[in-house]
């Protein structure tokens, strides 16, 4: 009779512990989908988007269950103007002057040039009632056109780099102090305002996008410090402020390369390429597991999912972000699919919509219907309403 009860306790305790085993498993596995970050971008810097149209783009991500959108403000164009921009000595108005013939210098957008302070702030508040966070983007020093033009209008003598007219020389000390300055007011402002918890500084593509980017002339000349230490800069500016900063992943230890210098381990790293090689040269930045071990959180941004504004089949241009492609990758490719197919932790993952030919007409349609794509694929990651 013990022996039958023994038994019968240990038959107990057994399915008790896989019970338990059970239970945690399926919290872990809720935990993990829950947590994660849903983000859909829009690269509102090259071409100018209005307030209603952002918040059309804020009510389809509510709708379909996305945690936050991210506003490209910065990106060539600087399309977002503060009510006081008065930056290094130079008066409110002279800044908005020359830097608004900075954004007509890049694209002289029919639709409008830039927005207002109180513009910005009723976007935000629009998308805080409906649960949204704003991650706001103010790229530096790379695709910077708009600044660079309006800092040479303000009378900063050679503020680029080289022959680079959307990139600033980081050996300028005047150019890349009114860079600073002007950054910490936007993080300032969103930080302030609320409804923000990560600021993206973007730090891609120096020099230009689609070639080595400078990368490699940097740390050639041992240059790429100078970068190093400027990113961390912002980073601690971002940080002092309460914001995660966030940059794109090329130039974080491009090639693998931590002799100059190391990155702030804080830096959200938005990892969207694994490089590429063509017939003249390699882009060999770092891969997405060699900067996780670096100690940075990893945001998917992978450009399967991207696509331009105005490329409605594969290709326009020598520009592979075509629609067609997009949908396809949107609605087979999985939410944790870093580029370079190694499976590494992620905070989350994004979906962006670029506007690379600002002049080709906004297609509502097709943005609303890749968000709904990718909403249906990753249902399970998506916020409920």
């Amino acid at each position: 009779m013990k022996r039958k009860i023994k038994s019968l306790i240990s038959l107990l305790l057994s399915c008790l512990m896989v019970f338990t085993l059970f239970i945690q498993a399926a919290y872990a596995k809720k935990a993990e989908t829950e947590d994660k970050l849903v983000i859909f971008s829009i690269g509102a810097g090259r071409k100018y988007f209005s307030e209603a149209e952002i918040k059309s783009i804020i009510n389809k991500a509510y709708e379909n269950g996305y945690t936050s959108v991210q506003l490209i403000l910065g990106n060539e164009g600087l399309r977002f103007f503060l009510d006081n921009m008065a930056v290094s000595g130079y008066e409110s108005d002279q800044v908005k002057d020359a830097l608004n013939l900075g954004n007509k210098s890049y694209y002289d957008d029919p639709e409008g040039s830039y927005l207002t302070e109180g513009e910005m702030n009723r976007i935000i508040d629009y998308a805080a009632r409906r649960k949204i966070e704003i991650i706001p983007v103010i790229n530096s020093p790379g695709h910077m056109a708009a600044v660079i033009y309006g800092m040479e209008r303000l009378g900063i003598e050679h503020p680029q780099y080289k022959d680079k007219t959307d990139t600033v020389d980081l050996e300028n000390g005047e150019a890349v102090a009114f860079t600073k300055e002007l950054t910490e007011k936007y993080v300032k402002y969103f930080s302030e305002k609320g409804n923000t918890n990560i600021f993206g500084l973007g730090c891609d593509e120096y020099g230009g996008g689609g070639g080595r980017a400078c990368w490699e002339q940097l740390q050639q000349t041992g240059k790429y410090k100078i970068f190093i230490s400027y990113v961390n800069e912002l980073a601690k500016m971002v940080k002092s402020s309460g914001l995660k900063p966030m940059c794109f992943n090329d130039g974080i230890y491009y090639a693998e390369n931590d002799i100059m210098g190391s990155f702030d381990k804080d830096i959200i790293v938005s990892y969207w390429t694994k490089g590429w090689r063509t017939p003249s040269y390699s882009y060999n930045v770092a891969s997405a597991k060699y900067l996780s071990e670096k100690g940075h959180k990893i945001l998917n941004t992978n450009d399967g999912w991207y696509w331009v504004i105005g490329n409605n089949g594969f290709r326009k241009e020598d520009n592979g972000y075509g629609y067609v492609k997009a949908l396809f990758k949107t609605s087979t490719m999985n939410f944790n699919n870093v580029r370079g197919g190694r499976k590494i932790p992620t905070i989350g993952s994004m979906q962006c919509v670029w506007a690379d030919f600002p002049e080709e007409k906004t297609d509502y349609s097709k943005i609303f219907k890749l968000m709904h794509f990718f909403s249906k694929k990753n249902r399970k990651y998506m916020r409920k309403i």
